[in-house]
């Protein structure tokens, strides 16, 4: 059981007009083993459609299943348990630190639902690892680290939590070119070694022909495309989606148009760098 929606909609509620942000939406993604990227324009409704996923929000249309549990629920229904259960990391996490040591950021999840501190602490000090956190800074302040390793604590905090799902909106904004790849590799990792289902907002396309393996395309609070990448970027119709090419497909087409380097589609730098060497050698 992962997570189903049905005929959800939702609207957020003006002072005169009241504004549909999804509408219609049918969607099943799997407990474990999917690797989702959702894109589209911004206003297309990608962070309100994954705000639903552990109850941040409730459809005022329709329902949502959430690894068992229906939302909207009963009046007398918790859904906190959904937090712990689908992690969701936002956009610039490492804005939501505050505790005056890494470690202890990292422990807070886990003691919010009810861990014991040797609990917690176990939890945190996996999750530190998992990040590349190493056991020398879980004593030192989370404000008097970089950038990229603020993003990484405020990850693991949610690792913490040990989540069935992880939902993450925009994770590699802000970031200089390493630390996107040292993070998405942190992401894949969880993915194939620990099969978690990885669910990822980006508006990069390069990080979505890479990593993802299955793409929705929202547009308006609707769903326009939902299936596998290669089928995304080698549709007829790509262009009627208003998306960008990732870079790598772009190279291969102006290679194809300028020498005749017959086109064939690869989704990452090594697999795009790998062909242009065979091609050179033939």
């Amino acid at each position: 059981m992962g997570i189903q929606f049905k005929d959800v909609g939702y609207q957020y509620k003006g002072i005169k007009v009241n504004y549909d942000a999804l509408s219609g939406i049918n969607l099943n993604i799997a407990e474990s083993d999917e690797f989702i990227a959702i894109i589209g324009h911004t206003g297309s409704g990608k962070s309100t459609l994954v705000q639903h996923m552990n109850a941040l929000l409730l459809p005022t249309q329709g329902q949502v299943n959430v690894l068992g549990q229906i939302l909207p629920p009963h009046k007398k229904e918790k859904i906190n348990h959904l937090r712990q259960k689908v992690g969701l990391v936002f956009q610039f996490p490492e804005y939501q630190l505050f505790e005056e040591t890494i470690i202890k950021d990292i422990m807070f999840g886990p003691k919010n639902f009810k861990s014991t501190d040797a609990e917690a602490l176990e939890k945190a000090k996996k999750a530190a690892t998992i990040v590349g956190i190493s056991p020398e800074l879980y004593e030192q302040s989370p404000f008097r680290i970089s950038g990229g390793q603020m993003r990484r604590v405020a990850v693991a905090g949610i690792l913490a939590m040990e989540p069935k799902i992880l939902v993450l909106d925009e994770p590699t904004r802000g970031l200089d070119p390493k630390g996107r790849k040292d993070l998405m590799k942190i992401f894949k990792d969880l993915h194939e070694i620990e099969h978690k289902s990885i669910v990822l907002i980006s508006h990069d396309m390069d990080i979505v022909s890479e990593y993802a393996k299955r793409v929705i395309v929202m547009d308006e609070g609707h769903i326009i495309f939902d299936g596998k990448k290669e089928d995304l970027f080698e549709h007829p119709d790509f262009e009627s989606f208003h998306l960008e090419l990732p870079t790598s497909l772009k190279i291969l087409k102006h290679l194809e148009k300028e020498i005749g380097l017959p086109y064939q589609p690869k989704y990452d730098f090594p697999s795009l760098l790998s062909y242009l060497k065979e091609a050179n050698h033939e």
